[in-house]
């Protein structure tokens, strides 16, 4: 039976609360950059194993290998485009008082995370559950620094609020979107909207995740924590 989609938009409030408990912290607390370096590495490995063992099994062997490669490109350029759009914006609008590439690229990803999560339930109960939570780590992060931004930029703390609800308010609208408009699509269009999750997952584990977190000096236990991440999903699917 196909979870309905406010179901699943509820799920999405899940990923929502953690990113506002980011960004409220981010106002409180500067967190030490090794502890953050080793936070990102556990949850890009959170995320890469929830891409390699939820949503990569649902589309291989499905014979359908140019809704795989159209969904999984597609996915991928996606991605890079709006991580060179927020690159650019930013880079524009540097002096400015708010910093807008910031502000729209974190818009983009949590609405981008909503829909992957309307799409991951479409695919199974379990995956939906897995992947909200896995990018709840992710919107922690991308409204954390946020947050972070607007408090550096001594944004007033009630525009600050005000701007991190309607950015989360994207997560739940994004989860709504993707399960009530891929659900009337072919089949086909699943396999693609799943290989595009794909590929958006790897993206934001590496690209995002990763990247960010190399910006401090690695050490054992700060690159052990992605194979712990991963590790952890690996064991959690051998439960459910």
């Amino acid at each position: 039976m196909m979870t309905s989609p406010l179901t699943i938009t509820a799920f999405a409030l899940i990923p929502m609360i953690v990113a506002l408990i980011g960004g409220g912290l981010a106002t409180l607390y500067a967190f030490p950059q090794k502890i953050m370096s080793a936070l990102q590495h556990f949850v890009a490995g959170i995320v890469v194993g929830t891409a390699a063992t939820e949503l990569l099994p649902k589309i291989v062997n499905h014979g359908a290998p140019l809704s795989i490669g159209v969904g999984f490109i597609l996915g991928a350029g996606v991605m890079l485009g709006i991580h060179e759009f927020a690159h650019y914006l930013a880079k524009k609008g540097s002096s400015n008082k708010l910093p807008m590439g910031l502000m729209i690229g974190s818009a983009l990803d949590l609405f981008l995370d909503g829909l992957l999560i309307g799409i991951s339930f479409l695919a199974g109960m379990t995956g939906g559950v897995l992947v909200a939570v896995s990018l709840s780590f992710c919107a922690f992060f991308i409204v954390l620094a946020l947050s972070s931004s607007l408090v550096k930029k001594e944004v007033h703390k009630k525009h600050q609020y005000a701007l991190i609800i309607l950015t989360t308010l994207l997560l739940p609208i994004g989860a709504f979107v993707g399960s009530t408009i891929i659900s009337h699509m072919p089949y086909y269009v699943l396999i693609e909207t799943l290989a595009f999750g794909v590929a958006a997952l790897l993206f934001l584990g590496i690209e995002e995740l990763i990247a960010d977190a190399h910006k401090v000096h690695d050490t054992i236990w700060i690159s052990g924590s992605f194979f712990i991440g991963f590790l952890i999903i690996v064991i959690f699917q051998n439960f459910s």
